[in-house]
């Protein structure tokens, strides 16, 4: 009976550790950043908005460093120069990683994904909230940081992207959501990037998952938000945007928070899939 009980104990404790939020408050991460000299810290914003202000020691790396140049937006480099550009910048795969943005978690929740697709073992989300900074008693500055350069060893990962061919024959009862404006759901919106959407895809705006502040909100929310564009935690679900970037925002809520068991990332989007003239879009 006591190996029976040990043996569930531990078992529960697996499930708790893999089950974590990778969301950190503004509190723990005042505590950690005390505590772990060690933690690395990087800011996602445009070198123009590091400049006026920073956390104090977090150096910076702008998402977009992250994506292939070219005409299809916002796809993401190869592993390997992935790997090259975080080890310059001091980050290695066994780093403690927390990431911030501008406020509005999308930026964050993408780089995010980049790092778990590639291996990293902990990386945290932070919520930039001036508010929540000033109570904490986050230090900030504009003097800008940097680390040695280190290696970055790119391992197997759990998080793959979901790939276009993966979309064009997705299984029957799968659920593609659109976390996209819905002007751009709709094709009419003002830049003219999207001229509709993927066929069966349904609308589900990425600030569903979010608060007015832009910080994510909680697991029974999520749940709650979810369930009334068809999206219940058993259910194989899809996501896409425009290029990646809000849909990662849905994949944390609906997949690392809520705990949605089959979430796929289609991290090429509406740009991949809209650069194959033989796909088919609707409006």
């Amino acid at each position: 009976m006591v190996k029976i009980t040990l043996a569930v104990t531990l078992l529960l404790l697996a499930i708790n550790t893999f089950s974590q939020s990778p969301l950190i408050s503004a509190k723990d991460f005042a505590a950690e950043l005390k505590a772990n000299k060690s933690l690395v810290v990087i800011d996602v914003n445009g070198a123009d908005i590091y400049s006026q202000q920073h956390i104090q020691g977090a150096i910076n790396l702008p998402h977009k460093d992250l994506y292939k140049p070219g005409a299809v937006e916002g796809q993401i480099k190869p592993d390997a120069e992935l790997a090259a550009i975080f080890a310059k910048k001091g980050v290695s795969n066994n780093s403690k990683i927390v990431l911030y943005d501008e406020g509005s978690n999308r930026y964050n929740s993408r780089v995010w994904w980049i790092l778990k697709s590639i291996g990293a073992a902990n990386v945290s989300i932070l919520h930039f909230n001036m508010d929540q900074f000033a109570n904490a008693r986050i230090p900030l500055t504009a003097t800008p940081a940097s680390l040695k350069s280190t290696t970055f060893a790119v391992t197997e990962s759990s998080y793959k992207a979901t790939t276009m061919a993966e979309v064009q024959k997705l299984a029957e009862g799968t659920l593609l959501l659109d976390a996209r404006e819905k002007d751009e759901f709709e094709g009419a919106d003002a830049a003219k990037k999207s001229k509709g959407h993927l066929p069966g895809a349904v609308w589900m705006n990425f600030k569903e998952v979010l608060t007015a502040t832009g910080a994510y909100k909680s697991k029974d929310e999520i749940i709650a938000v979810a369930a009334k564009f068809g999206a219940t935690p058993e259910k194989p679900i899809v996501l896409y945007c425009n290029s990646g970037i809000k849909a990662a925002v849905l994949y944390i809520a609906l997949k690392e928070i809520a705990g949605f068991r089959n979430v796929g990332n289609y991290v090429g989007s509406y740009a991949d899939w809209s650069s194959v003239p033989e796909n088919k879009i609707v409006l």
